[in-house]
């Protein structure tokens, strides 16, 4: 089980303590997240600054879940490097290599659709470099996840592009398991906090 972030947000972002201390809500990472992001926007340009925060959120919170089976996502490292698609691999819950996407939106109501957002690099870059296919056999077995704070996948991409194998968590699905739980963000602070020492 994994026990160590790797992603290179902690060593970038303006203050991990900060997005996480008097966190209790989903909302307000995302407040905070977004305001730091306008503290530098030479040094790190701000779209850049919440996507790279959130897949290092998205890090921590499949590290703190390692068995849990509403996320899928298991022993779960980030791709840095040659990133054409593919945020990051693990294992799904039936121990087989899988491929993560990672998409921040400020706007929780909207869709992802295929095009717009570039998911199909998910399915290309998953399929090329990382040797990730669906399985063709159970199309619950679910090898390609996308989390995003918007609300979802388009109906059109999920089921007549994905052919719904594609397993998206979206906002409200990170809420329901994040909103009030102490346990995670108390947790999630004591970690964070460790790399700024």
């Amino acid at each position: 089980m994994k026990t160590n972030l790797t992603h290179n947000f902690i060593t970038k972002s303006h203050s991990l303590s900060n997005l996480f201390k008097d966190t209790k809500l989903l909302s307000t990472f995302m407040r905070k997240l977004e305001k730091d992001a306008l503290i530098d926007p030479n040094r790190y340009e701000p779209n850049k600054y919440v996507g790279d925060g959130f897949e290092f959120f998205i890090e921590l919170l499949l590290m703190l879940h390692p068995t849990d089976n509403r996320l899928g996502v298991y022993d779960y490292s980030p791709v840095q490097e040659n990133d054409n698609g593919v945020d990051g691999v693990g294992l799904n819950i039936q121990n087989e290599k899988c491929v993560v996407q990672i998409k921040y939106r400020s706007n929780t109501q909207g869709f992802l659709s295929a095009n717009v957002d570039h998911l199909s690099n998910l399915i290309t870059d998953g399929m090329g470099q990382h040797g990730v296919v669906y399985d063709q056999e159970n199309v619950k077995n679910f090898r390609h996840f996308v989390f995003t704070t918007a609300k979802g996948l388009h109906f059109y991409t999920d089921q007549e592009m994905f052919k719904s194998r594609v397993k998206c968590i979206g906002y409200s699905d990170l809420r329901t398991m994040l909103d009030n739980n102490l346990a995670f963000w108390s947790k999630a602070l004591e970690i964070v906090e460790q790399y700024n020492k």
